[in-house]
């Protein structure tokens, strides 16, 4: 029995060193960055210049746009975006290689896909045993003089969630804000490991002498005891891993059948949509028919409409000239009516030898007025000659060819008076010999 324990604690305290020395060799510094306009730069740039590393390690977690899907169900315009957009985190990731590059220290780079930045920080830690990790207490833009606490989700959850033998800096637009020291649970076994290796010794000395049975059975039950503790945490911690991992296959499941319901309303919509333009199409060549229609009607309409015109002006014309042409023949027929009358009073009157005075001569008709009236210029004229000269659109003076200021008429009774006397005297002075001729 002794000698079994011996041999245990043996093995457990060069396993321990063995790990001891995994742990020295594996110092890099990992450094958590963002692909977001570079806001790791501060992050990197500290780390750098105050963990006094020469090997760094640029951790970058990429959420992809579906959660645990094979690409085979990706539709094509997903899968173009997913391409571009790492493609773009590769080229940021480039720029974070390229500072080192510039900072004399040896890089590499860390590219995870998970859904969670969180989580896959910390499968980083528990993967590759890591010691020390720099990371954002929150984004630059949040940075203050009073900044004394962790911001950031993720940086508040990592630093509960993390592995005690990871020794974290939080920092912010190159300041450090919070650090979280390692503790080294190894120490408990290496404790064991001393008392075993003493127990050893001490047989030794004595030689002969033999060891109690009771520290024996001590000392393996507490050694039993740590064994069984580590096994139940590893069991409780992939308990956790387990129902996160069934947890996120179960989002992920839902979030498919959600993008499948989506896809579907969105090639409905898209069918509506389709529907929809072809109305309105048909709608906007009926209404482009329409209007072109009425376009036509409304010029033949217009063209109508000036013939008409046209038409009613050649009219309007006509008229005008038929009256005129009417009230010419009315003042011709008057004065072929005065010529036969004038005619027939000189052969029957002896007077036909005499002349009549002037003024009672018509301007206008150059006869005998029998009507006359004075007009505004304080002429005399025929009345129907006058009247006739206004009614065809004249308003000046037929004698001075002056503007009018009125068409107004006046008889003048007296003239009409003398021209009646005047008229009268032939038939008076032939009385006499007609009475002659009777008494003869």
């Amino acid at each position: 029995m002794v000698g079994d324990l011996r041999y245990h604690g043996r093995d457990m305290v060069e396993s321990m060193e063995n790990s001891k020395r995994e742990t020295l060799m594996d110092e890099k510094i990992y450094v958590a960055v963002s692909c977001k306009k570079l806001e790791g730069k501060s992050s990197l740039v500290w780390a750098i210049e105050n963990t006094g590393g020469k090997e760094f390690c640029i951790v970058y977690v990429h959420k992809p746009i579906q959660n645990s899907v094979s690409r085979a169900m990706f539709d094509e315009q997903n899968l173009r975006l997913y391409r571009k957009d790492k493609k773009k985190a590769h080229k940021k990731l480039d720029t974070y290689f390229h500072i080192c590059r510039q900072m004399q220290v040896s890089a590499e780079i860390v590219y995870i896909e998970m859904d969670s930045v969180e989580e896959g920080i910390l499968q980083l830690i528990s993967q590759r045993g890591v010691r020390k990790l720099v990371m954002g207490a929150a984004g630059d833009r949040h940075y203050s003089m009073k900044m004394r606490d962790l911001q950031s989700k993720k940086a508040i959850y990592i630093n509960r969630e993390a592995s005690a033998t990871c020794q974290i800096w939080f920092t912010c637009n190159g300041y450090l804000i919070s650090s979280r020291f390692a503790r080294r649970t190894e120490n408990l076994y290496l404790e064991c490991a001393s008392s075993t290796n003493s127990l050893r010794q001490s047989e030794i000395t004595r030689g002969s002498e033999s060891v109690p049975r009771s520290s024996i059975v001590r000392d393996h039950d507490d050694l039993i005891k740590v064994a069984v503790t580590e096994a139940e945490t590893s069991k409780r911690k992939a308990h956790f891993e387990a129902s996160k991992r069934d947890e996120a296959e179960k989002s992920a499941i839902d979030a498919l059948k959600k993008a499948k319901q989506w896809e579907t309303a969105y090639f409905e919509e898209l069918k509506r949509r389709k529907e929809t333009e072809k109305v309105l199409r048909k709608a906007k060549e009926d209404i482009e028919k329409m209007r072109s229609e009425s376009e036509i009607q409304i010029a033949e309409s217009n063209m109508v409409i000036r013939k008409l015109q046209d038409k009613y002006s050649l009219s309007v014309e006509a008229l005008r000239i038929l009256r005129e042409e009417q009230e010419e023949l009315k003042i011709e027929l008057r004065e072929v009516s005065k010529l036969e009358s004038k005619h027939d009073v000189e052969e029957t009157s002896p007077s036909k030898q005499r002349e009549p005075p002037q003024y009672f001569i018509c301007p206008i008709t150059q006869d005998i007025m029998e009507d006359p009236h004075v007009a505004a210029d304080g002429f005399t004229y025929e009345g129907e000659a006058i009247s006739g000269w206004f009614e065809r659109g004249h308003e000046t003076s037929p004698m001075i060819n002056k503007r009018l200021s009125h068409t107004s008429l006046v008889p003048n009774l007296a003239l009409r008076s003398a021209i009646q006397e005047w008229l009268q005297v032939p038939e008076s002075l032939n009385r006499p010999s007609s009475c002659k001729d009777i008494s003869d």
